[in-house]
């Protein structure tokens, strides 16, 4: 019986130790998004305050072993920069009426021995959807996974017209960074 009972637990403890594919779900109050771009008169950010979505994840230990799928959503309407009329703005550009949310699919991603993970997808902004590759850098904390990393590029790439204010005077720069730390 005792030795029934210590073969139990070595099977037990080694199933434990291997690793093992999840499916998880966006933990947004411990996810950070921003955008950040130039203007004519200083630099600018919003923060994005409803991220959503899951990622299917293989996890040893304290490392990420592969990502099989990652989708993020973004509400446009929850891009706050601190300023109501700049906001507004940001939500007339993005289309926000008629394309609610910003949204990226992944169709594959790989992951490298020190963890940071390129994940190939569709990003959909304003309506217009582009081939991208992001990448991160993954890292486990208390069973949490976390995707650290940022991707720039063109808002005319999305058909986006950057935003302008007083009658004009103040000019957005076209080029904008979506810095992320999203944990799941």
């Amino acid at each position: 019986m005792e030795k029934s009972l210590l073969s139990t637990f070595l099977i037990i403890s080694l199933f434990s130790t291997l690793t093992f594919a999840q499916s998880r779900e966006i933990l947004n109050d411990k996810s950070e998004v921003k955008v950040e771009g130039t203007s004519s008169l200083h630099d600018w950010h919003c923060d994005v305050e409803s991220i959503s979505g899951s990622a299917d994840v293989s996890v040893e230990g304290d490392k990420v072993t592969s990502v099989n799928t990652l989708d993020l959503t973004f509400v446009v309407k929850s891009l706050k920069s601190g300023k109501g009329s700049m906001d507004k703005n940001v939500y007339a550009a993005l289309k926000e009426k008629s394309n609610p949310n910003i949204t990226f699919k992944s169709s594959k991603a790989t992951i490298d021995a020190n963890g940071v993970v390129s994940a190939e997808g569709q990003l959909t902004i304003a309506g217009a959807t582009k081939n991208v590759t992001l990448t991160a850098q993954s890292s486990v904390n208390s069973g949490v996974v976390s995707f650290a990393g940022k991707t720039t590029f063109k808002m005319t790439e999305y058909s986006v017209e950057p935003p302008t204010a007083m009658f004009g005077t103040i000019t957005t720069g076209d080029e904008v960074t979506i810095v992320y730390n999203v944990s799941i």
